[in-house]
């Protein structure tokens, strides 16, 4: 069955788009009222975009509007190949202005059935409402060529979506999705370098743009953290259309036919042969002992979860948040507290019916935290109010600044509350307002970047009797410069937190911040 295909419908020739059988009955609520938009972007233009209707073809539902010429945007590994860079970076374009529109609230990635490819020459994002209802007729195999063979392990929050767009450029080189094989993603996501297919597929690609798709791919945990800073995955799209502007793609179009035939042949030289049976071999011993540790685990602590089960999970499930005895504002002063201290479960714990925007940031400074204490044995983190307390004295130097001060906290309307406060952190939001590395490392000190911030709070009576957050507005920040701070070198018999006090500690700090 074809998915996309031109229709005569009421006299007119439209373009219609595949969802499946007839049989399944969309929601009502779609075909009412205004529609949800998609956008089109052509030759750097964008355009709102809406599809008009339904109808049926065969005994098969599509949804349809007026006509296009559309590809799927899985073409870009076709007759497209010669462009993909630019399709990728027009994609990466739209993401980081509508991302989260797009962007699955679970992993952080797109789903590729909502992009199209238009007249050869832009892109069509389907809107997010229309992207779900076609999904919902997808196979399980769909599902996982469009969304689940992008997923990858070991990778940060906020680095997600530049990962996939690194992805999505392999995929155009090789015809192949790096993480789409399964004793691939069981190995520990070894993909078959694209070394391997350069003299057969892309043999004229510069050196500089084949080491930028396999950096995408491969960063380490740190790496991606110097990049994403405390911005969201569709947020740090800024940086991979900044890294891959001056890349040349000097790769050519084939038919999607006859690059698999190529992928095919490559596959099945012994080089990859033998690269293949190696990580199956990974792949299974990886696979034995994480089902063998999970059936260890499990006689082992089967006692516990019974008794658990019986008492302590249903007193647990029934525990009223530990703000229930505060009032609105002492709520929001304990909201920033959990913040600063980086516990994601107080953060969250007086919310209802919504997030809190800051939770992936806690989230990933806590993971690394964890990490970092665990080979260091040191707790690299400085909450703020301590540090500011203490007269801003020296830090380990592997140490940061991190955390939220200064708050405001004025009622606007019923239930309603503003908040300001000053926020350090030791990630710049831009990379305009990024410090150099090598001019911190020259300084021998350490920064925190300095930020005034609001964020405006919405609560509920709860009928059990406490305030609920219900509504968090994103934080809004205005740089103000940042804060060198004197350094020690971290020793072996330092206990972990244990900062030594320094005479005058409010002048180990230089403060360069703008007012």
């Amino acid at each position: 069955m074809e998915r996309i295909r031109n229709h005569i419908i009421d006299g007119v020739e439209k373009t219609c788009i595949l969802l499946g059988s007839e049989d399944l009955q969309p929601p009502k609520h779609m075909m009412q009222g205004e529609k949800e938009p998609g956008y089109i972007l052509i030759d750097g233009k964008e355009d709102l975009w809406s599809w008009e209707g339904l109808c049926t073809i065969e005994g098969q539902r599509y949804v349809y509007f007026d006509k296009l010429a559309l590809e799927p945007f899985d073409s870009i590994a076709g007759v497209h190949r010669d462009k993909a860079l630019d399709f990728v970076r027009d994609l990466a374009g739209l993401l980081l202005k509508h991302g989260e529109a797009f962007t699955s609230p679970l992993v952080g990635l797109v789903t590729m059935w909502r992009f199209y490819i238009v007249d050869g020459r832009g892109i069509l994002a389907l809107p997010p409402d229309l992207g779900d209802l076609v999904s919902t007729y997808m196979s399980e195999e769909e599902r996982f060529e469009g969304h689940g063979a992008y997923m990858r392990s070991n990778t940060e929050a906020g680095f997600s979506l530049i990962r996939q767009m690194g992805q999505l450029l392999y995929y155009a080189l090789t015809g192949v999705k790096p993480y789409g094989n399964a004793d691939v993603r069981a190995s520990g996501f070894h993909e078959v370098p694209l070394s391997i297919y350069r003299e057969e597929l892309f043999p004229t690609l510069d050196e500089k743009t084949e080491g930028f798709v396999s950096f995408t791919l491969h960063a380490r945990e740190r790496e991606q953290r110097d990049i994403m800073g405390n911005r969201r995955a569709d947020e740090n799209l800024a940086w991979f259309l900044d890294k891959s502007s001056g890349l040349s793609w000097d790769v050519p179009s084939f038919s999607t036919e006859e690059l698999a035939a190529k992928a095919t042949a490559i596959a099945s030289t012994e080089r990859v042969q033998s690269l293949m049976a190696d990580i199956a071999k990974k792949a299974k011993r990886r696979t034995f002992w994480r089902q063998r540790g999970a059936m260890i685990g499990a006689i082992a602590v089967v006692a516990v979860i019974v008794a658990a089960l019986s008492a302590d999970y249903l007193v647990n499930l029934l525990e009223p948040p530990y703000t229930r005895d505060m009032d609105q504002v002492q709520v929001i002063e304990a909201f920033y507290e959990a913040q600063n201290d980086l516990d994601v479960d107080r953060l969250e714990d007086a919310l209802k019916g919504c997030g809190a925007p800051q939770s992936t940031e806690v989230i990933n400074l806590f993971v690394s935290r964890q990490t970092r204490l665990a080979y260091e044995m040191m707790d690299p983190h400085i909450e703020v109010a301590d540090w500011i307390a203490q007269g801003r004295p020296a830090i380990p130097d592997t140490a940061y600044v991190y955390g939220i001060t200064d708050l405001e906290i004025t009622q606007v309307a019923d239930n309603q509350y503003h908040v300001t406060g000053s926020y350090y952190t030791p990630y710049p939001y831009t990379e305009e307002e990024r410090i150099p590395d090598e001019e911190v490392a020259a300084s021998g000190k350490s920064i925190v970047y300095v930020y005034d911030m609001w964020q405006d709070f919405s609560f509920e009576w709860n009928n059990r009797g406490w305030w609920n957050i219900t509504d968090v507005s994103d934080i809004h920040v205005t740089y103000r410069g940042v804060e060198w701070i004197d350094t020690y070198a971290v020793t072996n018999d330092m206990v972990l937190g244990n900062v030594p006090a320094t005479d005058g500690g409010s002048e180990s700090a230089e403060v360069a911040v703008d007012n």
